[in-house]
């Protein structure tokens, strides 16, 4: 585990993520994906929370979306926001959020990924709630009990930083190791900002 004591989070700079060509024989690489830059400070303030108690933070873009993607992205991310995890408890993405696949339930049809190709699916857009919280989760160095990628590279997470879920297939899970309990805390700003913290409570 990283030392806290020992590094620092400065405000990011927007970059370029690298994929290697022909590994072990390339000398080179080419731009991939665009790697998320954000003012960490900014986040805190608008997630309306103490520096101190945040633990990990993501934010991801929904830029480009359509209406009804938002609408689950938001949906999502109300269901999720205000959870906590008990010490020794563990968070299900699928059981907080419930089954998406209903349209009942008030989920739209959006893009989803299914073998590896785009399609229209209820509830799409929800991996990139599950997606942000993922990735606040590994800047919170917690136990990770389940996750997996998509078929297919997705734009609002650099390559193999995102956690697809399925309703009764595939989940993301994590646990809290700790001897206090952990809260997420997760909001949407103006259509376009999704921003998920993990805080100590």
């Amino acid at each position: 585990m990283l030392n806290r004591s020992r590094y620092w989070i400065l405000t990011s700079l927007a970059g370029l993520m690298l994929t290697v060509i022909n590994a072990p024989l390339a000398s080179a690489a080419q731009p991939n994906a665009a790697v998320q830059s954000f003012d960490r400070q900014e986040l805190i303030e608008k997630l309306d929370v103490k520096e101190k108690d945040v633990i990990g933070l993501y934010y991801t873009s929904m830029e480009g979306s359509s209406e009804n993607r938002i609408h689950n992205i938001k949906k999502a991310v109300k269901k999720i926001n205000g959870e906590k995890v008990k010490p020794g408890e563990f968070f299900s993405f699928n059981q907080e959020v419930g089954n998406s696949n209903l349209a009942e339930d008030g989920w739209k049809k959006a893009n989803v990924i299914a073998d590896g190709q785009l399609t229209d699916g209820y509830g799409g857009g929800i991996c990139q709630v599950s997606s942000t919280l993922f990735n606040a989760v590994q800047e919170a160095q917690l136990p990770i009990q389940e996750r997996h990628s998509h078929s297919k590279t997705v734009g609002y997470v650099p390559v193999g930083q995102d956690a697809t879920i399925a309703y009764g297939l595939l989940d993301f899970r994590f646990s809290n190791p700790y001897d206090h309990s952990l809260k997420i805390k997760a909001k949407t700003y103006d259509d376009s900002d999704v921003v998920i913290a993990i805080l100590k409570k």
